[in-house]
């Protein structure tokens, strides 16, 4: 690597620790769930394990304890108090996954520039530095994610990556379910969109591609269905058809058919053979792209952000301006991928992910929840971007003083989106992240002096259950807040759960 890159990539990384860390210039604590994370950890410290028996919302977290761990870890070994390293060490985390895109990128096209421009999309991508700037088991999977696509690109080419594959997918697998999903996903898209591009050849690399896969998809079911029994129960059955396991049974199918159609291909001696692009029409490419997010962004303000009920204000749009004209260039740099080494995978990640929101939208918002596709839709996006503005500044689309304009103007755009990488709770629906030093007043204060179950809605029960250590109602329910159940509360209260408490 060249002096200029990794000065280059390091100021990159320290603008994405910046970035995931600025919520604590403003809050104490930054996170929907952060109480509960806390309540966890303080366990774990004090118990030197993860009990799964939990009240808390997330009855998922104590499955996944990959985080904690890590968490616990940390604290044991430096001697930092536990709110340090609940605020610090995982978003830190989550700001390294420019890392592993950076890497991904350079084994993709070969070239530092397309590298260092995917790597600074992600610096302030909302959909990512948003998420990853929470102290969340996402947040660690996401990076575990990453950083496996990495390795899994290796494997074709190099057996030696397949330890460290196994021991990333491990942690992933114990980490975090919805990063597992489309990390499993992207692997599995790789596979069927290569075989379905060219007559499939079992190399020695291609075997161990599926040999992966299909470890990947059994530990992965195994820990779901027998192990994780609230993930199992709470979370897989959220879905819209009848029997919930129906889902399964169809994606099994799905491979199943498709595998099929692989082995067919194999017989047909066609395969894709890109013609390489000019600018011809490049510049309408680039203005169709920034139409088509145009268009969702005004969906999302009038009738909500698909799979949801949330509705991004007009003004709240002005946040994502930087990031849509960054990717945008994406359009245009799409036909070029295809002459890169492994620009086929990254195409796959693309189609896959755009499925799958399709699919959850449609059958199963809460569960496959189509808004959380963006965070790794914008892995293959930033790629595609970077190729695209490149291949247009090599082939002369910009010349002499508008190329420096240009640039001048793409470096504006990236500062742009570094400060908007996470905007104001307005922006996103106004659902509340962060919690200020008064607010845990009130939950102290319960815990000296209330008992049973605290009504309140989903911030204040994070801080009352996980600081004040009482059982809450969440936002399971609204009926407390309801005038009809002020003059008798019991009917408000005695069939909610929290979630293994109920009131009777």
């Amino acid at each position: 690597m060249r002096k200029s890159t990794a000065l280059g990539l390091t100021a990159l990384v320290l603008g994405s620790v910046a970035v995931r860390l600025s919520p604590l210039w403003s809050f104490l604590y930054w996170g929907s769930d952060t109480g509960e994370y806390f309540a966890i950890l303080r366990d774990l410290v004090r118990t030197g394990h993860v009990s799964t028996t939990y009240d808390g919302w997330g009855v998922t977290y104590p499955y996944f304890p990959g985080m904690f761990f890590l968490q616990g870890g940390l604290a044991h070994l430096s001697g930092l108090d536990l709110p340090t390293v609940l605020n610090v060490l995982v978003p830190i985390l989550g700001a390294l996954s420019v890392v592993p895109i950076f890497l991904i990128a350079r084994r993709v096209t070969g070239e530092d520039r397309v590298a260092l421009f995917a790597a600074a999309v992600l610096v302030g991508a909302i959909p990512h530095a948003y998420t990853t700037a929470h102290p969340a088991p996402a947040t660690v999977g996401n990076l575990l994610a990453l950083t496996g696509l990495l390795l899994f690109l290796r494997l074709r080419t190099d057996r030696a990556a397949l330890v460290p594959l196994a021991v990333v997918s491990g942690t992933l697998i114990a980490t975090h379910h919805l990063s597992l999903y489309f990390f499993l996903l992207m692997v599995l898209g790789t596979i069927i969109v290569q075989g379905l591009a060219r007559p499939w050849r079992w190399t020695a690399g291609s075997k161990r591609e599926v040999a992966y896969a299909s470890l990947l998809l059994a530990g992965t079911f195994v820990y779901w269905l027998v192990y994780a029994t609230t993930f199992r129960e709470f979370i897989l059955t959220d879905v819209d058809i009848r029997p919930w396991w129906a889902l399964l049974v169809l994606f099994g199918l799905g491979l199943v058919f498709l595998g099929g159609i692989i082995y067919a291909r194999t017989r047909i001696g066609w395969r894709y053979r890109p013609r390489y692009p000019g600018l011809r029409y490049r510049g309408t490419a680039y203005a169709s792209a920034v139409g088509v997010i145009l268009i969702l962004g005004i969906v999302s303000v009038l009738f909500g952000v698909p799979g949801t009920t949330f509705r991004v204000s007009p003004e709240g749009l002005l946040y994502f301006v930087p990031l849509v004209l960054l990717i945008s260039f994406s359009a245009p740099g799409r036909k070029f991928l295809d002459f890169d080494r492994d620009g086929l995978p990254v195409n796959a990640w693309l189609v896959v992910l755009l499925v799958s929101a399709i699919v959850g939208i449609v059958v199963a918002p809460r569960v496959l929840i189509p808004y959380r596709h963006m965070e790794y839709l914008v892995v293959p996006f930033a790629i595609l971007s970077g190729v695209g503005f490149v291949r247009l500044l090599d082939l002369g689309a910009v010349r002499g003083r508008f190329r420096v304009v240009a640039s001048m103007a793409i470096g504006l755009a990236f500062v742009a989106n570094a400060f908007t990488g996470v905007p104001p709770p307005s922006t996103l629906a106004g659902w509340r992240e962060g919690t200020i030093p008064a607010a845990l007043d009130p939950a102290y204060w319960a815990r000296d002096h209330a008992s049973g179950l605290v009504v309140s809605d989903h911030h204040g029960s994070t801080t009352v259950f996980g600081f004040g250590g009482l059982n809450a109602t969440w936002d399971r329910t609204r009926t407390p807040f309801l005038p009809v159940s002020l003059n008798d509360p019991y009917t408000g209260l005695s069939r909610i759960d929290s979630p293994q408490v109920r009131v009777d």
